[in-house]
């Protein structure tokens, strides 16, 4: 058995080594440098695939057939096992490359054909260098020609990945055989077209009614014929089959890419074949993807239409819509929504897509009715959204019947019609949570539509503002005294923050499970706002927004109350700026309010989080030290008050000068209320005041 089974390893790496030799014995008729140097070697590509489909171990059958190349080309040791050795690690650099790109091995996609194209092409460097080193080395080339040669040693292992890789990955027998199960009768003229083309242009069998300027683009059609009708598949195995006429063409001096000397045009045919392999492969990838959308929209069981901004006429109808609307394609295509009573008229239908040609919204949602041929009307709830279609501005139209819908709601009507004229959001949910009906207000209110909340829990709304104990204690108050009320901070549907002030009931069952959770809400966002915005003009200075002496009175409150348990010190400075009067004298008002404004901020940014300072007059300021342990820390932060107010004041390009005269006070030594603290400092602020006054003279 063990021998069976190396027998079996050994014959698939015998005949890899057989084909991949075959292919370099026949690329190595067109070298153009003594040493295996071609523009032409499809042995790179049948490497890469073989790894791709089978596995690294094959890699050994590659490094067999290289050898056996190297040795019929009469080259020396040398040359075989570096040669050899680039031809194997060409292979497994691109299959290293291809685990980190987007890549699958059947290549579904264009953008895994270019991650293969790109790893095959970085993994040809490895194999060029080696190779070009090796005739350097061998004296077959001088050191001039080693760029020129790698570059056509590259070129030719790029044009082998680009043109038989995908050929050999892409081509499955059954999936062919569906294919032209499909399109018998036009694979059978695209197979004719295609190798009379091949074999008129490629090899010279050219007729003498068919111009040889025209026969050059002759080779177009059925390329482009495979890539729009067959896809991918069949566009590679046309590209394989005019790779095969083009080298027999070379090998017989005929065809396309023999040049007026009659010799072979070698860099002509690498570049020809590798870019028409590339564009090929892409227009059949874009043309299968646009095929395999358009067949999801035909057979959705939604109504899709789509029409144009200049044109209202449909462009595209889907088969649900022919069906539902009693049409052939043909008739349909002559009607707009109009006729479907879609829009009551051009111009509300104008009004609606206004939105959308602006880019004010990505899609317009509505319910209505549509009419069929035949007279008949059905609810649709519609969804419109912007799209390019046949390079125009045009619109996609998916309608949607909600007729069984409707038909389960009209049991609901007298619920509805209750939560529907309340002015409260009602948000209703089973015993599990799940949203399970809502009225207009909670969507006017939250931004989301009753088909969006439905199915959804509560949690839709969350803000993140509120923690897990926030919940748990709510939830624990419904569950034991049946409902919970109080505000919430929830987010809309835009993300937008909002007040609510909520109730939440539960309602049993007879046994006394829980049946449904009712909440009933409404946005108490302005309300709110509006109270804190006077409490904070009631608090603060208008001018420099700074506490006043009410928010100075409720901080001394809170931070006595806190001295008291800590055991710490508070302290009370008084600044009093001096020579303030002459500036609103001499420049007016506006200059001293910025004076002020200017000199809160700075002072401001002066003291500890924990400390308050306050305006209590025209120019006179109050700071609350709290946790302090002596007098010093209060000496300390006067000293900086006063060397940031004495900076000069640069006011629309004027700059303006003041001091300060600062007084202090310590509680609980010089007073237990502020109002005593505050007599103390300000006593002290005009002795400070009458020192300076002598210093100064």
């Amino acid at each position: 058995m063990k021998k069976i089974a190396c027998l079996g390893n050994v014959l698939p790496q015998i005949l890899l080594a057989a084909i991949y030799f075959s292919l370099a014995v026949i690329a190595l008729e067109f070298a153009v440098i003594k040493g295996n140097a071609t523009l032409i070697w499809p042995a790179s590509g049948l490497a890469l695939a073989t790894l791709i489909r089978l596995g690294a171990q094959y890699a050994i059958g590659i490094f067999i057939g290289a050898i056996a190349a190297g040795i019929y080309a009469g080259d020396m040791p040398i040359i075989w096992w570096m040669t050899a050795t680039g031809n194997v690690l060409e292979p497994l650099l691109a299959l290293f490359i291809l685990r980190y790109l987007p890549f699958s091995k059947n290549i579904y996609h264009y953008y895994e054909y270019l991650s293969l194209l790109y790893a095959g092409m970085a993994g040809a460097i490895v194999s060029a260098l080696l190779g070009v080193t090796s005739l350097l080395l061998a004296g077959f080339i001088p050191l001039e020609q080693f760029v020129d040669t790698l570059l056509h040693w590259w070129a030719a292992d790029a044009l082998g990945i680009a043109v038989v890789t995908p050929f050999l990955l892409l081509f499955d027998c059954y999936q062919v055989k569906h294919l032209l199960q499909k399109k018998a009768i036009e694979a059978g003229l695209l197979s004719i077209c295609s190798l009379l083309t091949a074999f008129s242009v490629l090899a010279g069998w050219q007729s003498a009614l068919l111009m040889p300027a025209l026969s050059d683009y002759i080779l177009i059609i059925p390329l482009i014929w495979a890539a729009i009708r067959f896809g991918q598949t069949i566009s590679s195995l046309i590209v394989a089959e005019y790779f095969i006429v083009g080298i027999y063409g070379l090998l017989i001096h005929q065809g396309l890419f023999i040049g007026s000397d009659a010799e072979p045009d070698l860099p002509f045919f690498c570049a020809y074949f590798t870019l028409v392999s590339l564009a090929t492969m892409l227009i059949a990838y874009v043309a299968n993807e646009r095929n395999i959308l358009y067949q999801a929209i035909n057979i959705s069981q939604a109504e899709t239409y789509i029409f144009c901004e200049e044109d209202i006429h449909f462009q595209f109808v889907n088969q649900c819509a022919l069906d539902n609307q009693g049409l052939s394609l043909f008739s349909a295509l002559k009607l707009t929504p109009l006729d479907l009573q879609m829009f009551a008229s051009e111009q509300q239908l104008r009004e609606m897509l206004q939105p959308l040609r602006g880019n004010a919204v990505t899609a317009v949602d509505f319910e209505t009715t549509l009419q069929r041929a035949d007279g008949s009307f059905y609810p649709v709830e519609v969804h419109i959204q912007r799209v390019e279609y046949s390079n125009r501005h045009c619109y996609l139209v998916s309608a949607m019947d909600i007729k069984e819908r409707l038909e389960k709601e009209n049991y609901l009507t007298l619920g509805n019609y209750v939560c529907e004229l309340s002015p409260q959001a009602i948000m209703i949910t089973d015993k599990h949570n799940q949203i399970i009906r809502v009225n207009a207000a909670f969507s006017a209110i939250t931004g989301y539509s009753a088909q969006t909340a439905i199915g959804k829990t509560p949690g839709l709304l969350s803000s993140g503002w509120h923690d897990c104990e926030f919940y748990q204690s709510l939830w624990q108050t419904v569950q034991t005294a049946g409902e919970w009320s109080g505000e919430i901070y929830n987010r809309r549907a835009n993300g937008e923050l909002y007040w609510q002030n909520i109730t939440i009931k539960v309602l049993h069952n007879p046994d006394g499970s829980v049946e449904n959770y009712i909440a009933m809400f409404t946005d108490i966002t302005q309300e709110r706002a509006k109270a804190l915005q006077l409490k904070h003009l009631a608090e603060h200075d208008v001018l420099t927004d700074l506490p006043n002496k009410s928010l100075l009175h409720q901080s001394f409150q809170h931070a006595v109350a806190t001295a008291k348990r800590q055991g710490t010190k508070l302290g009370v400075l008084f600044i009093d700026l001096n020579d303030f009067k002459p500036i609103n004298d001499q420049y007016g008002h506006p200059y001293g309010d910025a004076v002020l404004q200017i000199l809160a901020a700075r002072m401001q940014a002066y003291i500890r989080e924990t400390d308050v300072i306050a305006r209590v007059g025209g120019d006179e300021f109050v700071i609350l030290m709290t946790n302090i342990e002596t007098k010093e820390a209060c000496q300390i932060l006067s000293t900086k008050i006063k060397s940031v107010v004495v900076e000069p004041i640069i006011v629309e390009g004027i700059s303006l000068h003041v001091s300060a005269s600062i007084g202090m006070a310590i509680y609980p030594e010089q007073g237990e209320h502020l109002e005593a603290l505050l007599s103390a400092a300000d006593m002290a602020m005009y002795a400070d005041k009458q020192q300076m006054k002598t210093a100064s003279s």
